[in-house]
């Protein structure tokens, strides 16, 4: 006899709250761990390693599944908002206050994701996130420069504005008195200059 569907339905809620209670165990280990392990991750999270494992398949799927809620939660489902914009350059501001937001939010987990990148700790799916984020300012600066300013789509300049948007350099930028979010406007700015758009 098949299991009727709420019991079916009930399963899958456990499922999903145990990979939740799992992805935010991970970031307080994250956060809060000089080793980011499956052990130390499942120890937190008060399940067994192997569910860990069932879940994920792995550290680095973990870590792409912190990267997604973090995405989430960091508000860079709006990014469809700032291509929707009609003016480019207005187009252009909204992608750089979407990330700062997102820095923002998460910045002391991004710092850690960061340095596990820097250190060659994780492969992550960074890299493909930056070349999104690369891809997106190439499509931007191309309406930049279809509206009326030539250039802007140059590689040097694209190239320029995706440095000036990553996380290393908006945490930087904005050191330890400002939040990135504050920092959006004169991030834009530095991106309006080598775009020579001023």
């Amino acid at each position: 006899m098949s299991p009727r569907p709420y019991e079916l339905k009930q399963r899958r809620s456990d499922m999903d709250a145990t990979r939740i209670r799992i992805i935010v165990a991970a970031q307080r280990v994250l956060v809060g761990s000089d080793a980011f392990t499956l052990e130390a991750v499942a120890r937190e999270a008060g399940v067994a390693r192997v569910t860990v494992y069932d879940r994920f398949g792995g550290r680095e799927a973990l870590v792409e599944a912190i990267f997604d809620d973090l995405a989430e939660l960091g508000g860079l489902t709006q990014l469809p908002d700032a291509f929707g914009q009609a003016d480019p350059i207005a187009a252009l501001e909204r992608f750089v206050e979407i990330f700062c937001g997102f820095y923002s939010t998460h910045r002391l987990l991004l710092r850690r994701l960061h340095a596990m990148v820097v250190l060659g700790r994780s492969a992550l799916g960074s890299s493909e996130r930056d070349t999104r984020r690369l891809e997106g300012l190439r499509v931007l600066l191309g309406r930049v420069a279809e509206g009326g300013h030539p250039g802007a789509d140059h590689a040097d300049v694209v190239h320029a504005a995706h440095v000036l948007t990553g996380f290393a350099f908006i945490d930087a930028f904005a050191g330890a008195g400002a939040d990135p979010v504050d920092v959006a406007p004169d991030v834009m700015a530095l991106v309006k200059r080598v775009a020579k758009l001023d």
